[in-house]
């Protein structure tokens, strides 16, 4: 009898782990990735007022010297990185462009590719971070990028166009909100599902550099990313806007005394205070980050503007815009902080 009770138990035993076997061996679903979407707004720099059709190759220059020997994606368009694109000039509002020529607030993806910019032969930061970012996005699932950044634009409110909420929010309620919403719309249409809003790249502050601006920049650029984060929650990892990174980049600070290169009326020192404040910034959240770009920043990469008030110079278009080489690699370092701190998961 005892002989009967052990073999039933040990055939119970046997059954009962073979069953465990079998589940664990069950095919699990694999996890379901997110449709990753970045904005980039700002003013000029963002938007692109560097040549890379010069008829001087700038831009084989800067990347033979950057060692990339692979760059024709640019050239081609790059579909693993979408980008539609609005903006312009904020001190002409009916000359902006966009990626869609008949609406342009209505926005239209196309592959991330050289000439997104002011015009079809200038490039913003998009390009650069396209480049590094292919390799992590496929054509079946790509990544987004959502472009809206207006030349001059100010969050002091220059040229009557202006990123501060409180004194005049018409650049950001009347052109970048509304440019989001619709753009994410067409995400959401064409994936099936919710996009989520990894991050917002800035690059803006030349023209806040002016003392009596510089010291207000941290309170107007604050209440500004937390409007964005707030009014598109919904979209953010885990719904919370606070998730949303903010990657900026410090204006350009070289020089150690007052020189010709300097927007209008601005100092060195004057450089000195809004760089200062945009490095407070930085640190306030542990996902606010910041591309030292500096000459005066240890460890800074010292990209490269157009130093002069106008023509063109390895690229850069007129003043303070980056030369064809700093602006494909300012790009690579957007991406490089995206990448670095797992935005894309």
């Amino acid at each position: 009898m005892k002989k009967i009770v052990f073999v039933l138990l040990l055939q119970s035993l046997l059954c009962l782990s073979a069953c465990n076997n079998t589940n664990s061996q069950q095919p699990q679903e694999p996890e379901e990735k997110p449709i990753n979407v970045f904005i980039l707004s700002g003013q000029s720099n963002m938007e692109g007022n560097t040549q890379f059709d010069d008829g001087h190759g700038y831009l084989q220059e800067g990347l033979d010297e950057l060692g990339i020997t692979d760059a024709q994606c640019c050239y081609d368009g790059i579909p693993e990185v979408q980008t539609s694109f609005y903006g312009g000039p904020a001190f002409n509002m009916n000359n902006t462009r966009g990626s869609n020529k008949e609406d342009k607030m209505a926005g239209l993806f196309l592959d991330t590719v050289l000439g997104m910019g002011a015009d079809d032969k200038q490039f913003g930061p998009e390009v650069g971070a396209a480049y590094v970012l292919k390799d992590h996005a496929s054509k079946e699932q790509p990544i987004y990028f959502i472009k809206s950044a207006f030349g001059g634009s100010g969050l002091s409110g220059g040229f009557g166009q202006s990123w501060d909420l409180t004194a005049n929010p018409n650049l950001y309620k009347d052109h970048l909100k509304v440019f989001v919403e619709n753009n994410l719309k067409l995400i959401e249409e064409k994936e099936g599902k919710k996009p989520t809003i990894k991050g917002f790249l800035w690059h803006q502050g030349e023209n806040d550099a002016q003392r009596s601006n510089s010291s207000k920049y941290q309170e107007r650029f604050d209440r500004l990313i937390g409007q964005f984060r707030s009014d598109f929650a919904s979209y953010a990892p885990e719904e919370n806007g606070d998730n949303i990174a903010l990657i900026d980049c410090y204006i350009f600070d070289k020089g150690d005394s007052d020189s010709a290169s300097l927007p209008s009326g601005v100092t060195v020192g004057d450089i000195k205070l809004l760089n200062a404040a945009k490095k407070a910034i930085s640190e306030e959240r542990e996902n606010n980050y910041i591309i030292n770009s500096s000459w005066q920043y240890e460890g800074g990469l010292k990209l490269q503007v157009n130093e002069n008030s106008s023509g063109v110079d390895h690229g850069g278009v007129g003043g303070q815009h980056y030369w064809a080489k700093d602006m494909f690699q300012l790009g690579m370092e957007y991406a490089k902080i995206i990448v670095e701190n797992d935005l894309l998961k």
